[in-house]
């Protein structure tokens, strides 16, 4: 029920299981595919090679199970085998596929690389170039996905290999391939779909302090992820839908801010078909315009708003006192409630940190005054603090490392179409950072490159950004009428569109912040295990479950009160601001002398 590493499956019994094949000590490229493996909930075995003679001999064509093994082991497995001439022994001619990583350059992995291709001229060789641009095939959508049909130029890491082959089209498919050679690929072997993959495994465990750039990580992740999310799709954690929103950090609510004219960008968007949410600074929630409030009032489907700190001061989120975290987050809900009962606009209790900056107790202090979430670029807490971040946080919906409070990463587009692709398979929303500068010469960059996210192999929906966030959970079948969803923020809707279905909700929490658990308003009973608050419910058909995590309310005491001099220095700071956006920015001589005198000052 909980997530465990070489769980059982309570799965579709008809699914195939994992069967992984390695020695008793597993090595690093065996540990880290174990790591994806759990990641992705997919249950596995180990088979060693001398317990192939005693594996259960399948039915032929069944699809019980799928093979994952290394080179050098399959060919010890193939070796110890009693199998003879170019057949395939028993237990492998009962997989529905077999997945190859770990090539090394001997003999015997090239002689299997052999007998797979019935080809002696088929080779391998190490991919040497630091970078190599490579073509992902746009005939095999279902494995592919929103990936199918790039071209990325992508760093090699240590390992990395290509494979030359040669032989009958039929047998043979290209999935992922660069000048070099093929990347990963399928050969038929015996009627069996073997799965090549030249890529050294990632270590999705290991520390990262930035940004996950698929790029940096294309070999040793892409070829895993996509044959592992095809192959077990039926017992895997998938999302319910994929979502995007664009969030422009900073204007406030009147006609223009800097490049951004409201009525222009609502054009653009009805055009190109995408969401924007304003992350609006809760100082400035006196300072609107009624004509500007008026098109987000009749345009809620396309305009929305979240909350951008409180004064918008770099280090208020980033702090480690838990009073003054808390004044903070207290005193941003009672602005942006006074906005709402000024104007009757709603906002999404989704905080965007300022200037990416937060704290590993930020989170709590969240949690407490009624956030749901956060969505942010920054993806770990400044250098003091101590980095949580893993490369499995960043694949995952959201961040929980840091008061088990859900932080949902967001993109640059200059972080590229091929980051939001690999977001996009691994189930991840399509969240977009921008200033008003996006846009700039009528949002040409900007549109240009949400006509690309169209257009890609996933059927995005874009939402205002707290629907969004409402519908980003993952969810995983368990057979028998029954399904698993594992929610991260503390909000969740879900729509039950088939027949009456049993669900388990899973929610990483501290137990003892927790108040209640209700669904439609309605209390339910929890239970707790690992770290994990686990409730049960039953959906009819067509029903909607609003599911909310209450917290109980933060008891700190009161932070003393700012000084006149920050009150001073938070005003000045938000009209210089709106100064240089609306004007310095829009000459490029102006800006170009304001950053030299910035320069001169530093």
């Amino acid at each position: 029920m909980f997530p465990s590493k070489n769980q059982p499956s309570s799965a579709i019994s008809e699914a195939p299981k994992a069967v992984l094949l390695c020695a008793e000590m597993l090595t690093s490229e065996d540990r880290h595919l174990t790591e994806i493996l759990d990641f992705l909930g997919i249950p596995w075995q180990i088979l060693t090679p001398g317990e192939v003679a005693s594996f259960p001999t399948p039915v032929p064509g069944t699809g019980k199970f799928c093979i994952l093994g290394s080179f050098p082991l399959v060919v010890e497995a193939l070796r110890d085998s009693q199998h003879s001439g170019d057949c395939l022994p028993a237990w492998i001619q009962g997989a529905s596929s077999v997945f190859l990583y770990g090539f090394e350059d001997t003999v015997p992995c090239t002689q299997l690389l052999h007998f797979l291709t019935e080809n002696g001229h088929s080779n391998v060789r190490h991919l040497n170039a630091a970078q190599t641009a490579v073509t992902i095939t746009d005939d095999l959508p279902e494995m592919c996905g929103p990936m199918s049909g790039l071209q990325v130029l992508v760093e090699r890491s240590e390992g990395d290999v290509v494979f030359d082959i040669a032989m009958e089209a039929q047998r043979f498919r290209s999935i992922i391939r660069s000048n070099a050679g093929q990347l990963f690929l399928s050969v038929t072997k015996g009627g069996v779909p073997f799965y090549l993959s030249g890529g050294t495994i990632t270590d999705i465990r290991s520390p990262h302090g930035k940004y996950f750039d698929v790029k940096e990580h294309f070999c040793g992740a892409v070829p895993a992820v996509m044959y592992l999310k095809w192959a077990f799709r039926e017992v895997c954690w998938n999302s319910f839908e994929a979502s995007g929103c664009l969030i422009i950090d900073d204007p406030p609510l009147k006609p223009r801010y800097g490049f951004l004219r409201y009525r222009e960008a609502l054009e653009l968007m009805d055009r190109h078909n995408f969401t924007t949410t304003i992350a609006f600074i809760p100082w400035n929630w006196r300072r609107t315009n009624s004509r500007t409030v008026s098109i987000f009032r009749n345009r809620p489907d396309r305009l929305s708003l979240c909350v951008h700190g409180s004064d918008h001061v770099g280090s208020e989120f980033a702090t480690r006192s838990a009073a003054r975290l808390n004044r903070s987050a207290k005193t941003a809900r009672q602005r942006m409630e006074l906005l709402e009962q000024k104007t009757a606009l709603p906002y999404a209790r989704v905080m965007v940190f300022p200037r990416g900056e937060f704290s590993p107790e930020a989170g709590g202090a969240l949690k407490s005054n009624g956030f749901m979430a956060a969505v942010n670029t920054e993806v770990a807490p400044p250098e003091l603090a101590e980095n949580k971040t893993t490369i499995a946080d960043l694949w995952s919906m959201a961040i929980m490392k840091y008061g088990t409070f859900p932080v949902f990463t967001r993109r640059y587009l200059k972080h590229g179409i091929e980051n939001f692709a690999f977001d996009g398979l691994l189930g991840k929303p399509c969240l977009i950072v921008g200033h008003h500068e996006v846009f700039k010469d009528g949002g040409r960059e900007l549109v240009e490159f949400i006509d690309k996210l169209n257009a890609l192999k996933w059927n995005l929906r874009w939402k205002p950004l707290d629907d969004l966030i409402l519908h980003s959970f993952r969810i995983r079948n368990a057979g028998e009428g029954k399904s698993v969803i594992q929610m991260f923020a503390q909000g969740l809707r879900i729509e039950n569109s088939g027949e009456p279905r049993e669900y388990t909700f899973l929610k990483e929490e501290d137990p003892d912040s927790v108040k209640a658990v209700a669904i439609n308003r309605d209390g339910v009973e929890v239970s707790c295990d690992r770290g994990f608050l686990c409730w049960n419910a039953t959906l009819a058909p067509s029903e909607i479950a609003d599911v909310r995590v209450i917290i109980n309310e933060r008891q700190d005491s009161d932070f003393a009160a700012d000084g006149i001099g920050y009150s001073i220095k938070t005003r000045a700071r938000r009209y210089l601001s709106e100064l240089r956006d609306n004007y310095l920015c829009q000459s490029n001589f102006l800006s170009e002398s304001a950053a030299r005198i910035r320069g001169l000052l530093k």
